[in-house]
């Protein structure tokens, strides 16, 4: 919500719009709005000439001495200045990391995030996607209680065995 209060801000093509106001759920100037320095420096690699202007003069530890109002003032001037287009500012969709997410980077680095999301939904619409996880360590296994039920004591099969002491992943 605050990058669409942003940018609605930034595109609405008058010098003189103030800033959007604090919300209950929206505050843009707050000191841990998503909408930081950085990111608005790095906004418009697309177009050219800003992009060059930006990096050359404010991509350096001073951009943090400024204030959020006066930044946020000043790229909107850029932005009518260079005429810069809502559809020149990249977008990069955000996606939730899960806990299967971070394991199996730390286990396939070399791996892309979008490889990796496909391997994560392969294995959330598997039949085996309890045991994965458990093998992974993310969920713990279920334990068996143990009762004072008397067991057989006759011979039991080895399939038996490793199915009532071990997880098994059939591959």
């Amino acid at each position: 919500m605050p990058f669409k209060t942003f940018h609605g801000w930034l595109f609405d093509g008058s010098k003189t719009s103030p800033l959007p106001k604090a919300t209950e759920k929206v505050d843009i100037l707050k000191y841990n709005s998503p909408i930081t320095h950085t990111y608005v420096i790095s906004m418009f690699p697309k177009h050219g000439a800003l992009n060059y202007y930006l990096n050359t003069y404010f991509n350096n530890i001073n951009v943090r001495y400024l204030e959020k109002e006066e930044l946020f003032k000043f790229i909107k001037k850029c932005v009518l200045d260079f005429r810069v287009k809502r559809s020149d500012v990249t977008y990069f969709p955000y996606k939730r990391t899960t806990k299967l997410f971070n394991k199996l980077r730390e286990k396939f680095p070399e791996f892309k995030n979008n490889e990796i999301n496909d391997i994560c939904k392969m294995i959330d619409s598997s039949k085996d996607k309890t045991k994965i996880y458990e093998s992974l360590n993310l969920e713990k296994p279920k334990k068996m209680k143990l009762g004072k039920k008397k067991t057989q004591k006759g011979k039991i099969s080895l399939k038996q065995f490793l199915d009532r002491n071990f997880s098994i992943l059939n591959v």
